[in-house]
């Protein structure tokens, strides 16, 4: 073999170590490349799901504050509630008590009335003894009616006040009033009645001759004269509406001192 032919087999034997050599370090870098790759689409992916996993927090926490605010809105809304119906109860709570204070006064009232009304049919019926005789039955009567209310259970304390004061005002209205009426005397004899208001009462008998005037001083009957026959016989007139209002003179009771 000579020396050229030796020479070209080194080379071709060098060059072709050379080529593996080449190949085994291109492969060791592609690997390495690709470990690196690998591992840096793994880091995005983490990367990725970490960011996805803070998003839902995000959203999550926001939801979480929109609720808080609401709430505590609505907390502000129940206190401002709850404020107002404390003063509401406390209206009210003072309004019990005016009515628990007033309920006594009406108790007392009650418990008070029941003598007064008593006084006061005694106080009428005195003054109606005391007073010109007038339709004496029919005013004793209202009387004893009255006396009749008060001990029946079935009427009302207001409603035994209601009469006893329609009883008042009957008495202040035959103040009032010319009334006329037939009647009898304690004798028995029927004549005509006349009484103008509380200053007069006459009676007359039915032939018209004779004529009297209740006398309060004496507490009896006084004769008039014959020229008193006319003027009450007038005023019987004048009070069944039977004639018009005129001027009469008749004699009158003088009033008291």
């Amino acid at each position: 073999m000579d020396k050229a032919k030796v020479k070209r087999i080194a080379v071709s034997t060098i060059a072709a170590a050379t080529i593996m050599i080449g190949a085994s370090a291109a492969n060791a870098q592609d690997a390495r490349l690709k470990s690196i790759v690998d591992e840096v689409n793994r880091s995005n992916e983490i990367a990725q799901a970490s960011q996805q996993k803070i998003d839902g927090i995000a959203n999550e926490t926001s939801k979480l504050l929109v609720e808080y605010k609401g709430v505590l809105k609505t907390n502000a809304g129940l206190r401002a509630y709850n404020a107002q119906q404390r003063r509401v109860i406390s209206r009210q709570e003072e309004e019990i008590e005016k009515i628990k204070v007033s309920i006594g006064q009406i108790d007392e009232i009650k418990r008070q009335i029941t003598p007064l009304m008593l006084e006061m049919i005694d106080n009428l019926a005195e003054f109606i003894s005391q007073d010109i005789p007038f339709q004496t039955e029919e005013r004793e009567d209202r009387i004893d009616s009255l006396k009749d209310v008060m001990d029946d259970p079935n009427v009302s304390d207001p409603e035994r006040f209601r009469l006893v004061l329609e009883a008042y005002k009957a008495e202040v209205q035959y103040g009032r009033t010319i009334n006329a009426y037939e009647a009898s005397l304690e004798d028995g004899r029927s004549v005509n009645f006349v009484r103008m208001g509380r200053v007069g009462f006459y009676y007359q008998t039915k032939d018209g001759n004779e004529t009297a005037a209740w006398n309060t001083e004496t507490g009896a009957w006084e004769r008039l004269g014959q020229e008193y026959n006319a003027p009450v016989k007038q005023l019987l007139k004048i009070a069944r509406r039977q004639a018009q209002q005129d001027i009469v003179v008749i004699p009158i009771a003088a009033p008291a001192e």
